[in-house]
């Protein structure tokens, strides 16, 4: 294991990591690993079989040039002179 050391923790920031840290039940280095933990993992992009992939595109009900079409807002015209 790796042993990791940070320097000039702020005083405000140190105590509400040690708040935190009572508040579940762990030392102020275990609720440190805790945080770095969550943040890591969180970031790791989620791992999913194909067939997870394939079902969650959507289902085309109704009409797939809907999908297509411009609202009037978006629709544009062309001068032609």
């Amino acid at each position: 294991m790796t042993d990791i050391l940070l320097r000039d923790v702020d005083d405000a920031l140190d105590k509400a990591l040690r708040i935190q840290a009572i508040e579940h039940g762990r030392t102020r280095e275990a609720e440190i690993k805790s945080i770095l933990e969550t943040a890591v993992v969180s970031r790791r992009p989620q791992k999913r079989s194909i067939s997870e992939a394939l079902m969650s595109i959507p289902k085309l009900d109704g009409d797939p040039e809907a999908l297509f079409k411009r609202s009037e807002s978006q629709t544009r015209s062309i001068d032609l002179d």
